[in-house]
């Protein structure tokens, strides 16, 4: 079964779902005398701490998301390297085959710029074997062994930069989901303490009253759509 997106259960930014946590913790210091009967303690601060405190632990979303940029530039000038070299073999065994000959074709499709990353590198592969192969014949084209090395070093590098790229994108998307269920989890003690603070002070001290509503609308209630971020 296919699980289902992780969304946010909270009207609020992120920065100010934390602000609202460390204002919230300030508050139940003060208010710890009517708090204590409703079963906050020592204890319960350590908890709703460290619920803050975890995603403060959480890098932010741009920051993972520069971290993937990073990763697909790197991708990039893997693959802008191999095609700079590979073009050079091509354009050897054209001059040496000609364009219809089988030992042309055998170094694989020429138009690489517009192939999938993953099927430059099947290429590649093709293109090292062949050039392998026909080293002698191409050596009056300027073909040599360090150029076919470097070709197969290139591409090797290309790979690895595209594992690198998937990687990223998935923990990326594994640490957005942990984040925002431990956002959610920090949202649901904010929650749980300003019911009991709206309780506590219902009809009888207007300004503490207000001091427990988290969202700053007319009702005091959340938008429709959770903002993200």
């Amino acid at each position: 079964m296919k699980k289902e997106m992780v969304t946010r259960n909270f009207n609020l930014t992120d920065a100010v779902l934390k602000q609202k946590a460390d204002e919230f913790i300030g508050l139940l210091d003060r208010d710890m005398a009517e708090f204590s009967q409703r079963g906050y303690n020592a204890a319960a601060k350590t908890i709703f701490e460290d619920a803050r405190d975890a995603v403060n632990d959480f890098p932010s979303d741009e920051t993972l998301e520069a971290q993937k940029i990073g990763l697909t530039a790197a991708k990039d000038a893997a693959r802008s390297a191999l095609e700079k070299s590979m073009r050079t073999v091509f354009n050897m065994a054209l001059n040496k085959f000609g364009a219809k000959s089988a030992k042309y074709r055998a170094f694989g499709e020429p138009d690489i710029s517009r192939k999938p990353d993953a099927e430059l590198v099947r290429v590649h592969k093709n293109m090292v074997t062949a050039a392998n192969e026909n080293l002698a014949g191409l050596a009056t084209e300027g073909l040599t062994q360090p150029m076919i090395d470097t070709i197969s070093t290139l591409g090797v590098a290309l790979d690895t930069a595209i594992d690198a790229v998937a990687k990223g994108i998935s923990d990326r998307d594994i640490m957005t989901e942990d984040r925002i269920e431990t956002l959610n989890s920090l949202y649901a003690i904010v929650k749980k303490y300003a019911g009991i603070g709206q309780d506590i002070f219902y009809e009888t001290n207007e300004a503490k009253y207000n001091d427990y509503v988290i969202y700053d609308t007319p009702s005091g209630e959340p938008e429709e759509t959770p903002p993200e971020g």
